[in-house]
């Protein structure tokens, strides 16, 4: 991870800015980009091909999805008695999903759809937990899995990568999630990888 280093100031001060911003609701851009997708009273309706997508997408980064597998992938990796891998990968989803649904009681900001008139509950949008999860998930895996060759490690990095953004792009698209909470979500997750992996390994 060391060819990372140089960007984690700058993800640490994006994030950073990110809360400080949302402390005091500033959600204009935020509205411009997502071009009133959401509507007070739920989430996106819609059918079609792209609609059907979204949602197969946004599952992908849900808590029923990426709980069970990461479950099992921590057990697997204790039974193989690979106990620092299997500390780091509870460390990274575990702990890191906690720390999200803190930031998320914390910041208390209101979710897209959740607009005056809504009776949903609207304090669960900042960070976008679907983008944490997916992404925590997806840097464990691409972290423990030892790649031989150069090229299916770019493949594998280049799927993975795809699949989180896509996460990501459903819940803006579907009206769920601000554009900011997407991003702050990915941010928090890379900075919380990173952190992770040089406490239970001790290098760079």
């Amino acid at each position: 991870m060391t060819h990372l280093d140089r960007y984690i100031p700058w993800a640490a001060a994006l994030l950073a800015l990110l809360s400080a911003a949302f402390l005091v609701d500033f959600h204009a851009p935020d509205r411009v980009l997502l071009l009133n997708l959401g509507a007070p009273q739920g989430p996106r309706e819609g059918g079609g091909v792209v609609h059907t997508l979204a949602w197969v997408f946004t599952t992908l980064g849900s808590p029923p999805f990426v709980v069970p597998i990461s479950a099992a992938l921590v057990t697997i990796l204790i039974a193989r008695k690979e106990l620092s891998r299997a500390w780091f990968a509870f460390l990274v989803l575990a702990g890191g999903a906690a720390l999200a649904y803190i930031a998320k009681a914390a910041f208390a900001t209101a979710k897209p759809h959740h607009l005056p008139g809504s009776d949903a509950m609207a304090a669960t949008s900042f960070p976008s937990g679907h983008a944490v999860l997916s992404l925590l998930l997806a840097l464990t895996i691409l972290v423990l899995w030892e790649f031989r060759d150069p090229r299916l490690r770019r493949l594998v990095l280049a799927i993975v990568l795809a699949i989180v953004f896509a996460v990501g792009a459903s819940r803006v698209f579907l009206g769920t999630h601000w554009p900011s909470d997407v991003l702050a979500g990915w941010l928090f997750a890379a900075l919380w990888t990173r952190a992770a992996y040089r406490l239970v390994f001790g290098k760079a």
